[in-house]
């Protein structure tokens, strides 16, 4: 059980008369009036209590009336019901400082609690992400057998060695003059793998090209 009080100074008087008839909600930050948490008066004393028993509702909320604005607006006033969640620390509210070496790990960041917003431009490098890198060196081409690929093979066929539950992003780069594409990608099971197309347009006599994949 939670109560808030909303009261004030009466003109000429030292005592504090209880503001009463308000309608009081508890807004999650950068919640709105409707979504909100209402408070229930108690017998026009000007405190309002509510029963918050599930833990999921515990955190940092902002305190809204309609004393201003018949569709509620925040009163300035706030409160931490129980543990202080996420919603609750304020920008800049944690300094490098404040965490211990190696503290911050991958499993302690909660899914979606860092988004594109908070990444300064540049924060994160091609190697900062998973990927995987593949080259003629690993392809086996499909008349001649060979790896690497040779130039009178018509396509090479790349099995990915790292294990894939959805198709990824593959990047082809052609690093000789001829013809390179990407023919096709099939993914069996887990087992990802990926056929490069040669053509016969240019003129060099080695196959030379990258494959980035990533995820």
């Amino acid at each position: 059980m939670i109560q808030y009080g909303l009261s004030y100074y009466t003109a000429g008087s030292d005592s504090r008369q209880p503001q009463s008839g308000l309608q009081v909600r508890l807004v999650r930050p950068g919640g709105a009036w409707a979504s909100g948490i209402p408070l229930t008066e108690t017998n026009n004393t000007g405190y309002y209590e509510c029963k918050i028993e599930d833990e999921a509702d515990w955190g940092y909320y902002e305190v809204w009336d309609n004393r201003e604005n018949p569709s509620g607006s925040f009163s300035g006033r706030t409160i931490t019901i129980g543990k202080l969640d996420g919603r609750g620390l304020q920008d800049r509210a944690i300094s490098s400082n404040h965490i211990e070496d190696g503290v911050v790990t991958g499993p302690k960041i909660a899914t979606g609690a860092v988004e594109s917003s908070h990444l300064q431009n540049g924060g994160i490098s091609l190697l900062k992400l998973k990927y995987q890198i593949s080259n003629q060196l690993q392809g086996v081409g499909n008349i001649t057998l060979k790896t690497p690929p040779e130039i009178t093979d018509d396509y090479a066929t790349h099995n990915i060695p790292e294990t894939y539950s959805s198709i990824p992003i593959i990047l082809l780069t052609p690093k000789c003059d001829q013809l390179i594409w990407i023919e096709d990608v099939t993914l069996y099971g887990d087992q990802l793998t990926v056929k490069v197309g040669f053509g016969k347009s240019g003129s060099a006599t080695d196959l030379k090209y990258d494959i980035v994949i990533f995820g």
